[in-house]
């Protein structure tokens, strides 16, 4: 049977191409049936370039496992065996939960959104029907072709009549819709906003945020900062942007994560090894990777609490050069290196705002936004920056022993 139902407040964005199991009580043969068959039944709806979904093993699942340490890298293994999930949680975010009861176990697709309400359509599974059932492949598969040839046909023309609050489903299958109301959706509150500002932003974003506007300088033009940064980049922007971008937490009902991780949410201790790597102890011990000259301008605000202004960073020269010196394990800097830094302390330029948002994107590669911004080189222009570090304790190995 095919129906149309209206979700409101979603705390995440579905995406288009993903299947979603739900039932409003607990199915056992079904769900032993998914269970028991679950990366079979994942790789038919990945063939169909479909994203399937099945709460009860959400944190499970190892590919979603990947995305919820980043967002949340403080999580154990133990503590993620004990969440429990029911494939009725979205059914709590229907504009008519009267509807609830007849929601039998059924797959959720194509959802759009139209007038702050999103709109899935919904295909149950038969339970009577053992002999079907008793072929899992090719049962999931005609599942699967059906549901891709549904979003492919509506894709087009997908439209949502709205007249007297009431909701026409643009299937014409013959089968009435369970919602057969609509009722009106206020946009998602508070943790709508908080995830916005979370995983919204993408690693592109955050290196092409508004450089510092400093004084029109007529000396000559310094070396162009990719000229200065070619042998100390370790990883580029583009493989940082693909990684942030597979692990933002796209589609994936947040609000689950959030309710859950909230009370072992942990803001991990800053270790600097004594060979210089910068680790997250209280992550896994993750290190934050970067070239020498990130690694040096780090360690230098490290070393400034008070913060720094960055048209006066040549008055830091010899620290700078120390702790360039350091990170790239040389006895003495090179040519380059030395005009490396002296671009840098040229106050007629930019470059040194660059660097800064590189690091930024070093620590986003690392940990999701919401954590890795403790860790980043704020300020005003004008004013002194520095490492925010609220409630951060930094540990120096060498200083230790």
């Amino acid at each position: 049977m095919r129906y149309s139902i209206a979700l409101k407040d979603l705390p995440f964005e579905p995406e288009e191409r993903q299947v979603i199991y739900v039932e409003n009580q607990y199915d056992d043969r079904i769900n032993a049936l998914i269970k028991d068959n679950y990366e079979q039944i994942k790789w038919t709806f990945n063939r169909a370039n479909l994203g399937f979904v099945y709460l009860p093993m959400f944190f499970n699942d190892e590919e979603i496992k990947d995305k919820i340490l980043y967002y949340a890298p403080y999580l154990t293994e133990e503590i993620m065996e004990k969440v429990e999930l029911r494939s009725s949680h979205l059914l709590g975010y229907m504009s008519h939960p009267e509807n609830k009861p007849k929601i039998i176990p059924s797959f959720l697709f194509a959802p759009k959104k139209d007038n702050n309400e999103w709109i899935f359509e919904g295909l149950t599974i038969s339970t009577d029907d053992s002999k079907e059932l008793g072929s899992i492949a090719s049962y999931f598969s005609e599942i699967a072709i059906v549901i891709e040839e549904e979003i492919v046909s509506l894709q087009p023309k997908l439209s949502l009549r709205f007249d007297e609050d009431v909701l026409e489903s643009p299937m014409t299958t013959g089968e009435p819709p369970i919602d057969s109301s609509h009722a009106e959706y206020s946009s998602t509150p508070d943790l709508s906003n908080a995830v916005k500002r979370w995983i919204k932003k993408t690693c592109k974003e955050c290196l092409s945020e508004e450089e510092d506007n400093t004084a029109i300088s007529h000396e000559p033009t310094p070396p162009s900062l990719e000229e200065i940064l070619e042998e100390d980049v370790r990883e580029t922007l583009e493989e940082l942007e693909k990684k942030i971008e597979r692990l933002r937490l796209l589609g994936i009902p947040l609000d689950v994560i959030v309710a859950f991780v909230a009370r072992y949410e942990t803001i991990s201790r800053l270790r600097i090894t004594d060979d210089l790597r910068i680790l997250l102890p209280d992550y896994g011990n993750r290190e934050v990777l970067m070239g020498p000259l990130f690694k040096a301008i780090y360690f230098l605000f490290l070393n400034h609490p008070e913060g720094i202004v960055l048209q006066q960073l040549e008055n830091y020269h010899h620290e700078l050069v120390n702790y360039y010196l350091q990170t790239s394990q040389k006895r003495e800097l090179t040519d380059r290196m030395i005009e490396t830094i002296n671009t840098l302390e040229y106050p007629g330029n930019n470059n040194i705002n660059s660097i800064l948002s590189k690091i930024k994107a070093y620590f986003r590669g690392t940990i999701d936004e919401h954590l890795a911004k403790h860790y980043y080189i704020v300020g005003k222009p004008g004013e002194p920056y520095k490492i925010a570090l609220d409630n951060i304790v930094i540990e120096w190995e060498d200083e230790n022993e």
